[in-house]
């Protein structure tokens, strides 16, 4: 009769971590899906909609980096015109469609005030830079400067 009470006993318990794990499981399965499932849906469901909207004379940017002008809109397709040739179009579907832009087709100059000057060649420092470590070493060295491994160049021979 013991023995029925301790396993009548322990049968609730073992039945209730069941259930805790289950909704654990719940719980992260629910924090998963709006965490990544609900945006990715969100913006896939923005894309489709961009992507349906385009009418003839849009630019377009293709997910191959390509910029194109909407001539016509067929079913899944949309014929779009690429570069300064009129006579060069070409079907594309709709899904390839990255974004409804135009292109910045603006030549940009270099501010000249913004370029600071280098000094990329080793060794050719100004006089008023100052020396750096190796400069003073080469001086110390009485100005035998060696080559790659520590060899002296042959010049210096």
């Amino acid at each position: 009769m013991i023995f029925l009470l301790d396993s009548a006993a322990a049968t609730p318990n073992a039945g209730g971590s069941l259930w805790g794990m289950i909704a654990i499981y719940a719980l992260f399965i629910g924090a998963l899906y709006f965490i990544l499932f609900r945006p990715q849906k969100k913006r896939q469901k923005e894309q489709e909609k961009m992507q349906n909207s385009v009418v003839n004379g849009d630019w377009i940017l293709l997910n191959n980096g390509m910029y194109g002008k909407v001539v016509n809109v067929v079913n899944d397709c949309v014929i779009v015109e690429f570069g300064t040739n009129k006579s060069v179009m070409i079907p594309v579907l709709r899904n390839q469609i990255a974004a409804v832009q135009e292109p910045d087709l603006t030549q940009k100059t270099v501010d000249e005030s913004a370029v600071q000057p280098t000094n990329a060649v080793v060794g050719d420092d100004l006089p008023e830079d100052g020396l750096d470590d190796y400069d003073r070493y080469v001086l110390e060295q009485g100005g035998k400067k060696k080559g790659l491994f520590g060899k002296k160049k042959k010049d210096d021979e």
